[in-house]
């Protein structure tokens, strides 16, 4: 275990820990453009140079590492004027274009050239042009103009998604990226290319224009596309999400998401269940809920009642929905509803693509209650549907088609299976607050982003508001 001292302050690290690292752990900012934690060192930008007391000259950080008895120095007055010179020497051909950069605002080339820099340029001569707006993928823009060839972006094609679409071309000031002759940058996780790009080289198609950032409000939640569930931040503006960037999380996902769950909130702009139903006509919600209230209120407790939950709900919903039914009918049966299954990956997609699959059945355990298979709760008298019927949906259809009452709280219209006499617009994953448990037993909370609409609600909510009609309101732990 090293003991060296960094400006000044002693700190004892593991063998092998890089000084760059060590002065993250000591709050001390050194500045980056090629470094990444999650990637293999290049140390080609030389803006992390630093002075040892074991180098006649300044090292790059990111490469060296800790050693007993050194000595580091950030702020010398040799660093502070050799950052300067590689900013000098980055921006000899950049094209300075912050006010139309999508990255302006997050730029760590903007950044730290006021924060070292802030002098003109000395360069004499017309800049060498390079392409731009060259889309590079699917998901993905590219301005070679701006690149600073950190390699940040081909090392992560090589070493994570492992697609390797990326190269440097050319040589000296006329080197650039590129993908390889035939071939398109389109990989299930292209999008986190933009995301440890340093500037504004590489930018996401989805959201290129679509709003500055520093109008952006971001909200830590996770990704409901897989049983992974991703950590993630939804950055909205003016009630709409703009955006979903990953959300650093060491025990699930690292630094990264894969694009399917970065633009799964598109599905949720079109199709959506806009008002309560009740047998076909819309009507209010609170009258809604009235109308369910009586008519549940005429299922005697003893007839068979069946509730079948989404396996992508919160687990408080799912905790509501046990606590209401067996309240109501003891005896009544629980199934689990689940999506249909997908490809997986050794990254981080999973094949089990419901987000709280573990959640809702720990619900139901809690309950004392074993689920019966989906198909098994045909004939009952009251049944309650939340959240998509997903691969179930025949099922689901029948079990709603002989029932009596039926209730179902769905986002699509494409969720819904059969006809319910009772229908509730629900939540989409970033209007709801609440906690999913992913495959691996880690419990990660989901924090409402967006405010949903005027008669939208999570489905315990909707539950919760009937227990209370019924003159029988829902204990606090049940209560969503």
């Amino acid at each position: 275990m090293p003991t060296l001292t960094i400006d000044g302050r002693e700190v004892t690290v593991e063998p092998g820990t890089r000084i760059i690292e060590a002065t993250d752990r000591l709050g001390i900012d050194v500045p980056r453009f090629c470094y990444h934690p999650g990637l293999t060192v290049a140390a080609n930008c030389r803006m992390c140079l630093v002075e040892t007391s074991r180098s006649p000259k300044p090292v790059p950080s990111c490469h060296e590492t800790c050693q007993e008895g050194l000595v580091v120095r950030t702020r010398s007055q040799r660093v502070l004027d050799a950052r300067r010179a590689v900013l000098e020497f980055i921006l000899l051909n950049h094209p300075v274009d912050c006010p139309i950069c999508d990255q302006a605002g997050e730029c760590d080339l903007q950044d730290l050239y006021y924060a070292h820099d802030r002098k003109p340029s000395r360069h004499a001569y017309r800049k060498h042009h390079k392409p731009k707006a060259r889309t590079l993928g699917p998901q993905v823009v590219y301005d070679a103009e701006r690149c600073i060839n950190c390699t940040r972006c081909v090392r992560f094609c090589d070493e994570v998604s492992k697609s390797r679409e990326l190269r440097q071309v050319q040589r000296g000031e006329r080197t650039y990226i590129d993908v390889f002759p035939g071939r398109a940058l389109d990989n299930p996780y292209s999008l986190c290319t933009t995301d440890v790009c340093p500037v504004g080289a590489l930018t996401a198609r989805d959201f290129r224009f679509r709003c500055r950032v520093w109008f952006l409000a971001g909200t830590d939640s996770v990704c409901a596309e897989c049983s992974r569930g991703c950590a993630v931040r939804v950055d909205t503006y003016r009630n709409a999400v703009q955006r979903v960037v990953p959300r650093r999380d060491d025990a699930v996902n690292r630094w990264w998401a894969c694009d399917a769950g970065r633009l799964a909130w598109h599905r949720y702009e079109t199709g959506r269940v806009a008002t309560a139903r009740v047998r076909g006509a819309a009507v209010p919600y609170a009258a809604a809920v009235k109308a369910l209230a009586d008519d549940l209120a005429a299922v005697p407790a003893e007839a068979p009642a069946a509730v079948l939950l989404s396996a992508s709900i919160t687990g408080e919903d799912a905790a509501a929905a046990v606590a209401f039914a067996k309240a109501r009918w003891p005896g009544a049966s629980f199934a689990v509803l689940s999506r249909p299954s997908g490809p997986g990956d050794d990254v981080l997609v999973r094949t089990d693509r419901d987000a709280n699959r573990a959640g809702v059945n720990r619900a139901l355990s809690d309950a004392g209650v074993t689920p019966v298979a989906p198909a098994a709760t045909s004939g009952a008298a009251a049944v309650l549907v939340l959240g998509a019927a997903g691969a179930d949906a025949e099922a689901v259809a029948r079990a709603v088609g002989e029932a009596r009452v039926s209730v179902a709280t769905a986002a699509l219209e494409s969720d819904l299976a059969g006809t319910p006499t009772h229908l509730f617009p629900a939540t989409s994953p970033c209007e709801t607050e609440g906690t999913f448990i992913n495959e691996f037993g880690v419990i990660r909370t989901l924090r409402r982003a967006v405010r949903p609409g005027a008669d939208t609600r999570q489905p315990g909510r909707v539950l919760a508001d009937a227990a209370e009609r019924l003159g029988a309101p829902l204990a606090m732990e049940a209560r969503p």
